[in-house]
């Protein structure tokens, strides 16, 4: 069952103990249906583990960080910052205005179902999304999965460019600054900027007393494609 939700190159890689957790936790939001709404629902094209799925462990080459899925059955999916079909919500918008300016490329659809194949692991730090629970609960109770998805990431030896926006992302522990050096070595590259979102201004602030450039200044898209192709990889299409 778990083999069909991560797909084989996800469970092929985690021990016989962490597969127990990524059963367990997948089984007690399955529970938690029968009283309230979980999102995502489970479906051809959706699910709490779809980015594992549509995106196999030996393909990554980029690492997205999210927060939660989308708050309603419509948009929800299970990759981060992708809605399956309609309206494009703002910070989306944002994304796509960014990557118009840096790459020349224009996006009309919210489904990043594309990039995902492409290698592109659109990882939400909660992996669920219910209204009865607060997001620091959802984060605690989704962490040993988000940090072994992390670790296992980070002890490969292929390149990877880990793309953080926002101090929740850019907060996550193994992402520290103190690593960076020792990633670099490892041919994995973190690009760092504030959140894509409307709020606060948040896309046009600098972050960290300016160590972080505000979303609107920093060039994710075209240096991601510049690390990948200076590493032997494919570069990203990221149009949708």
């Amino acid at each position: 069952m778990l083999k069909d939700l991560i797909g084989e190159s996800w469970y092929e890689i985690l021990s016989a103990e962490e597969r127990n957790i990524f059963d367990e936790k997948y089984q007690i939001s399955n529970q938690k249906r029968a009283t309230q709404e979980i999102l995502p629902y489970e479906d051809i094209n959706s699910g709490i583990y779809y980015a594992l799925k549509i995106t196999p462990f030996d393909k990554v080459k980029v690492l997205i960080m999210g927060q939660d899925p989308y708050p309603n059955k419509e948009d929800a999916h299970g990759l981060a910052f992708s809605k399956l079909s309609g309206k494009i919500p703002a910070s989306l918008k944002n994304i796509f205005e960014k990557i118009k300016e840096d790459c020349g490329t224009t996006n009309v659809s919210g489904n990043l179902t594309p990039w995902a194949k492409q290698g592109v692991l659109l990882l939400n730090r909660a992996l669920t999304f219910s209204k009865s629970e607060t997001l620091a609960s959802r984060n605690k109770f989704w962490l040993p999965v988000i940090n072994t998805i992390i670790n296992k990431l980070i002890e490969r030896n292929k390149p990877l460019v880990i793309i953080l926006w926002g101090n929740p992302a850019n907060d996550i522990e193994q992402f520290s600054f103190s690593r960076e050096e020792e990633y670099k070595n490892k041919n994995i590259y973190i690009l760092r900027s504030s959140h894509p979102s409307n709020m606060g201004n948040a896309k046009n602030s600098d972050l960290k007393d300016g160590k972080i450039k505000a979303f609107t200044s920093a060039p994710n898209f075209s240096k991601c494609n510049e690390i990948l192709k200076n590493a032997g990889e494919k570069e990203i299409n990221w149009q949708t």
